[in-house]
């Protein structure tokens, strides 16, 4: 466990009119400090507050309060005595936010840099990662002359409350606005434990950069619209996704789901070398960036595909807000991604030379180093397994930061139970997909786990909704006879869920190779094209000899359909890719994931 500390902080309003804010950080860390002058204090209050609203998001599903209803049981007579209620009632309350304080996330993280200044913070439900960064010397000056005497690199905690926020929220763009982040001079607070599944999130999250993915540029009134829709509309069927549809040479389209409302971009064109259809969820969680859009000149945007996380980066000027969303709210099921960004390991000798080395990027510790772009790459997720370093996400800059100064134990998983998932997964044919079948409300995931250490054999299932999340789960084990799902899905669940999507991964990539394609006798992709007048559908089917087309506006009720037969399988077959192909040079969409 970390540590995360309670300290104060005050402000001051001199009678002059200018603004004074002095935040303390944590007195257990003095070598980062800094008195500094905003240049647009404006733009650094929105921000700050965007921060606010990140660290206190929570999307979990929260359980109904009983106490009034027990209230008024007791109004009417009915149960035992007020007073064994209400000490029921006392008692579980002081459990309950005994828990809260084992629960807290950790506090924002403060990086004091010579060339910028950089606040990081993780939501409640470990599905929102935000960095804000202050350009010095754009954002930032020294605050009365104070130069090198008043600033000090390194890397602190913020305890930022209600009260704190709601000062900040007093500040104007027509006053001098100063900040002074100094380690409290007060007697440290009370100490709460921080899990370790926090700093392994926080790691995850910064790590998300660093896979390959599609980058786009959107305008901010494109992120305006899609916001004003959310709010004007409520989804009452699934799907509820945010869909990304990206053509070669053309400006992105923004999908709002179940509505199909198309929003067009007004950025960049997409400059892929092929069109994509990537669905995203959690789309609520773009709210925090309603405070931040209105000072932006641009926004960049890189999605990594189906369930990965996407990474929004708000360009303000002489400052950054970065907003990280996973590919799941549900912080229970979000862990189990079929890549593990914190599972690199190096010597310690690389990492010393590493971080001797930034701030830098990728690119230019390679040659620092003069090592493989690869094996560099490696050391540098080695390095943020040990919180050692901080990834810049609108940049791409690595600089040093160390998040704890005692030694952790590894952060490869989240739980024992993911753990436990893992090590079934390393024993051959342990885990057994043994049913994938289409349902109306989602897929239906049957198999079988064979656990040699517990001398049993488990069937684990569940059901995966149009919106990527799992429902209906179930499994023989122990663990789920004692609680459900309420704790979270047993090591089961976890081991079949990874074995679908690298299943999945697999099929999906044999599908580029002429061996994977061989393999293929039937097979049905829906391709979509955007027209100005509207939508144009494309459905494909292969079926042993026969090659069958439906094409219009709508599929379901008017198409034209072409039906082909060809006089052998390999015939057919090469006849349906070379069409596929031909396809989506003209534009056309795979919109089959959906």
């Amino acid at each position: 466990m970390s540590e995360r500390l309670d300290i104060p902080v005050s402000f001051a309003e001199p009678q002059d009119g200018a603004m004074r804010i002095a935040i303390a950080t944590d007195g257990l860390r003095t070598e980062a400090q800094l008195a500094a002058r905003l240049h647009r204090p404006g733009v650094t209050r929105d921000a700050f507050l965007a921060v606010g609203d990140v660290l206190g998001s929570d999307l979990r599903r929260k359980a109904n309060d009983r106490a009034d209803y027990l209230q008024y049981l007791i109004a009417r007579g009915k149960g035992v005595s007020k007073q064994v209620w209400d000490a029921q009632k006392e008692y579980l309350a002081l459990q309950y936010n005994a828990a809260a304080k084992q629960d807290e996330p950790l506090d924002p993280v403060l990086s004091v840099g010579a060339d910028a200044l950089r606040f990081e913070v993780l939501s409640r439900d470990e599905s929102t990662y935000a960095q804000l960064v202050l350009r010095r010397p754009l954002a930032l000056v020294d605050a009365d002359n104070a130069g090198d005497a008043g600033r000090a690199y390194g890397t602190t905690f913020v305890h930022l409350d209600a009260q704190a926020f709601a000062a900040i929220a007093r500040i104007r763009s027509y006053r001098a606005t100063t900040v002074a982040f100094a380690p409290s001079a007060e007697a440290v607070g009370t100490t709460h434990p921080v899990p370790l599944r926090w700093l392994r999130a926080f790691g995850q999250m910064q790590a998300a950069s660093l896979l390959a993915a599609d980058r786009f540029t959107l305008s901010p009134v494109d992120l305006y619209n899609v916001l004003l829709a959310l709010r004007m509309r409520k989804a009452k069927t699934p799907p509820r996704g945010l869909r990304y549809e990206l053509v070669p040479g053309e400006r992105p389209r923004l999908v709002l789901e179940p509505w199909d409302l198309v929003v067009h971009g007004n950025g960049g064109v997409y400059t892929g070398s092929a069109p994509r259809v990537i669905r995203t969820w959690g789309r609520n969680r773009l709210n925090v960036l309603a405070r931040v859009l209105p000072h932006a000149k641009s926004v960049s945007v890189s999605v990594a595909g189906q369930g990965l996380p996407a990474l929004y980066s708000v360009d303000l000027g002489d400052a950054t807000f970065s907003l990280a969303l996973s590919g799941w709210t549900d912080a229970g099921w979000a862990g189990i991604s079929t890549f593990d960004l914190l599972a690199a390991d190096d010597d310690a000798k690389n990492i010393d030379a590493l971080v001797a080395a930034l701030p830098a990027t990728l690119d230019e510790l390679a040659q620092k180093l003069s090592r493989p772009r690869a094996e560099v790459r490696r050391t540098v997720l080695a390095a943020l397994s040990q919180l050692r370093i901080g990834h810049d996400l609108a940049t791409g800059t690595l600089f040093a930061r160390r998040l704890v100064t005692q030694t952790l134990p590894s952060l490869k998983f989240r739980d024992a139970r993911e753990a436990a998932a893992h090590r079934l997964l390393q024993e051959p044919g342990a885990v057994t997909l043994t049913k994938v079948a289409d349902q109306p409300e989602g897929r239906a995931i049957e198999g079988q786990v064979v656990d040699a250490k517990a001398h049993r054999t488990f069937y684990p299932q569940f059901t995966i909704d149009r919106e990527g999340r799992t429902s209906g789960a179930s499994c023989t084990c122990s663990a789920f006879r004692r609680s459900g799902i309420k704790e979270g899905p047993c090591e089961h669940m976890i081991a079949l869920r990874v074995v679908l999507a690298r299943e999945e991964a697999r099929l999906e990539a044999e599908r580029l190779t002429p061996e994977g394609r061989a393999r293929i006798t039937a097979e049905t992709r829906t391709l979509l094209r955007r027209t100005k007048v509207g939508a144009e559908a494309y459905r494909l089917s292969l079926d042993g000899r026969n090659v069958v087309a439906r094409f219009g506006a709508g599929l379901e009720t008017d198409h034209r359909m072409q039906r082909l037969r060809f006089p052998t399988v390999d015939a057919a077959r090469v006849a349906y890719f070379a069409r596929l192909d031909d396809l989506a040079t003209k534009g056309y969409l795979d919109a089959t994931q959906e």
